[in-house]
Formats: structure tokens, sequence, C-alpha cells
């Protein structure tokens, strides 16, 4: 056997050659692994960068949460109210007292406004002042008595005027005016019987009957809305004489 020969079967020759051939095979795996995992990784970010873009627009039911879109809100006083005036149902008891309130505030400004346009020259606060400053003015008792019989006998003369150029139509919106008014203080006088335990169930019974009245009421004709809400006021009437007669500590604070 030649010398090559035998230095290619030397054991430890042999051995080193094994060593370095699984060094280096060893190193390649390692290689092929780290180049996976940066693969991995590079895929790993760009699908993170995906779901972040996706985040920043939530989709609908994510949104209503967070911003309460279309998430219901509590109700208004008033909002059972449609365009037209009218109520669309008798609102529950809880919801009574914010739309009895709507009810005579929306009646005084409509009245206000309404009687705006047949105002006198008396009526204005430029006039008041003005005669308030001639009767401070005048010392003479005769002559402020007579300034005073001659004012009230103008204002008089020019009101009647202003009134007889009111149509029927006007004077009827006037009359339930003046009638929707009064809703509020109905139902806050009866909420104060309705602490009497005696009286509770018909106090209850009455804002049943309030409730539906003002419900219907733009439906009534004119006799019809007079008579039943003249009858609604003497039955509360009833009620508080019976509550004064037998009077009961409240339960809780009246509402205003």
């Amino acid at each position: 056997m030649s010398q090559p020969s035998k230095i290619l079967l030397n054991p430890f020759i042999l051995s080193g050659l094994g060593i370095v051939l699984l060094g280096g095979l060893a190193i390649g795996i390692t290689k092929f692994v780290l180049s996976d995992e940066k693969e991995d990784v590079g895929s790993g970010k760009k699908n993170t960068t995906h779901i972040a873009k996706s985040s920043g627009h939530p989709s609908s039911s994510s949104g209503d949460n967070a911003t309460g879109g279309p998430r219901k809100s509590k109700s208004k006083p008033g909002e059972e109210i449609q365009e037209n005036g009218e109520f669309g149902s008798v609102p529950e008891k809880s919801k009574r007292q914010g739309l009895m309130t709507t009810i005579s505030v929306q009646a005084r400004n409509e009245l206000k406004g309404l009687r705006e346009l047949y105002r006198t020259e008396f009526d204005s606060a430029e006039s008041r002042k003005k005669f308030s400053d001639t009767l401070r003015n005048t010392t003479d008792p005769k002559e402020r008595e007579r300034l005073l019989r001659e004012r009230t006998t103008a204002q008089r003369i020019a009101r009647n005027k202003a009134e007889a150029q009111k149509g029927l139509p006007e004077r009827a919106r006037e009359k339930r005016l003046i009638a929707l008014m009064q809703v509020q203080n109905l139902w806050r006088m009866n909420s104060f019987v309705a602490q009497n335990e005696s009286l509770s169930g018909e106090a209850g019974e009455f804002d049943d009957r309030l409730a539906e009245w003002v419900v219907n009421s733009e439906k009534m004709s004119d006799e019809e809305f007079h008579t039943t809400f003249n009858k609604l006021r003497n039955a509360l009437n009833d009620l508080r004489v019976r509550n004064q007669d037998h009077p009961s500590r409240p339960k809780s604070p009246v509402p205003r």
C-alpha cells in the first residue's frame, strides 16, 4: 500500500474529515432555518401592518360602539310630538312631565306671537315708560287722576279695535292656546294629589285622561276641545278638595 493511502486510512484523519463534514452540514442547515425564519418574520411584519391599517377603519359595529353611532339615546322632552304639532301616541308616564312642559311652552310662545300681531300703541315698553314719567312729574292729584282715566279709556278703545281686526280662526286658536298653556300646571297639581295614598289611584287615572286629551286635542272640534278640557279641570278641582279634606304626608318631593 502506498504512502498516500495509509495517510487517508489513518483513523485520526478520518475522524477529522467526519467532523469537518458534520460541521459543514450543520452550518448549512442553520443557514436554511435562519433564512426561513427571516421570511416568516418579514411576512409577519406585513400582516401586522395590514391589520393596523384595517384597525384604523373599524367595521360599522365597532365604530358604532366606539362613537355611539346609531346607539339609541334617551328620549328628550317633547320628542313624541310630530311635525304637525300632534302626538303619535299616549306617552308613558315617565315622559309625561316633559311633554306637558313642552306643550305649555309651545302654546305660550305661539300665543305671544299671535298677540304681537295685534299690539296697540299703548303696549310698547317706550309708551309705558313715557306715561310713567309723565305721572311721576305730575304733582297735582286731580291731574294724575285725569291722565290715568284718559289713558285707560284710550287703551280700551285701541284694544277693542285690535280685537275687532281678529278673524274667527285667530280668536278660536287663541282660546285653545290659553287652555293648552295650563296642561303643565294641571299635571303638576295632580302629581301633588297623587302623593296621597288614598287618592293615588284616582290621580293615576286622571294622569292617563290628561295625557290622552293632550294627544287628541288637535283633532277635536272647538266645542269638544273646551268641553272636555273643562271636565278635566273640574275633575282635578274635585281631587284637590278631597286631598285637602283628607291630607296625607307626601312620600316624595312633588315634581316641578
